[in-house]
C-alpha cells in the first residue's frame, strides 16, 4: 500500500496533478471501490485487485494532466514491479483509459451510454467507474479544480460554477444511469445530502479517506 501511495504522489508531482485529482482523490476512490465490492457476491481476488488498482490509478494517466501513452507506461512499469501479472496490468490500463465520464458522454448515441466491452473484467470496470462518480459528490474537489483551471476567477464565480455543475451533472448521475451498481446507488442519497449542505453553506469539507 505504501508503494502505491508513493507512486501516486510521485506521478502527481511529475505531471502537476492538482489536489482535486491527486492522492486524496485516489485514496477516496479506492475506498469507494472497496465499499462497492463489499456489497457484491463472488468477487474473486483477481477481480478485486484490478478494480482497486483501477480506482486508485485512474487519474494518473488523465489527458487533462499528462500524455496518456507516457503515463500509461509509468503505470505499467510500476504494477509489473509490484508483481502484478501482465494480463491484469493490461486490464487496468484498458479500464482507466475508457472510464472517463467525458469520453463516455461524447460517445453516446441516441441518448444511450455505450460502455466498452472488457470481457471478464467488465464488473471491475464498473466498480472503478462507479467509485469515481461517487467521489464526484465531494464539493471541495469541484471548487478546487475550478480554481486550478481558472485561477483568475473570483470566489463567487467558483461557487456558482460548482452549483451549476452539480445541478446539471452530478445530481443526475443516478437518475441518468451513470451510477449503475446497486451498492453504489445505495450510497447516493447520503452523498447528495452532504453535497447540498456544502453547496448551501459554501463548505470545503473533505474528510481524509482511510484505506
Amino acid at each position: 500500500m505504501n508503494a502505491l501511495l508513493a507512486f501516486i504522489q510521485g506521478q502527481c508531482e511529475k505531471y502537476h496533478i492538482d489536489e482535486s485529482h491527486g492522492l486524496k482523490h485516489a485514496k477516496g476512490t479506492w475506498v469507494r471501490a472497496s465499499e462497492i465490492i463489499g456489497t457484491l457476491e463472488n468477487v474473486e481476488d483477481w477481480e478485486k485487485r484490478v478494480a482497486l488498482y483501477s480506482a486508485a490509478l485512474h487519474d494518473m494517466c488523465d489527458s487533462k494532466y499528462c500524455p496518456e501513452k507516457e503515463a500509461s507506461e509509468d503505470i505499467r512499469a510500476f504494477l509489473l514491479g509490484m508483481g502484478v501479472s501482465e494480463e491484469e496490468v493490461d486490464a487496468v490500463l484498458r479500464i482507466i483509459t475508457s472510464m472517463s465520464y467525458s469520453k463516455l458522454k461524447n460517445s453516446m448515441q441516441d441518448g444511450k451510454i455505450l460502455y466498452p466491452e472488457h470481457g471478464k473484467w467488465q464488473r471491475a470496470y464498473h466498480i472503478a467507474r462507479n467509485a469515481d462518480l461517487l467521489e464526484a459528490y465531494t464539493v471541495a474537489r469541484c471548487v478546487l479544480y475550478n480554481k486550478h483551471i481558472f485561477p483568475q476567477k473570483t470566489k463567487d464565480e467558483h461557487w456558482a460554477r460548482a452549483e451549476q455543475l452539480f445541478q446539471e451533472r452530478v445530481f443526475r448521475y443516478a437518475a441518468d444511469g451513470w451510477i449503475n451498481l446497486p451498492g453504489a446507488l445505495e450510497m447516493v442519497p447520503a452523498l447528495e445530502q452532504e453535497a447540498r449542505r456544502c453547496l448551501e453553506q459554501r463548505l470545503l469539507d473533505w474528510p481524509e479517506p482511510h484505506m
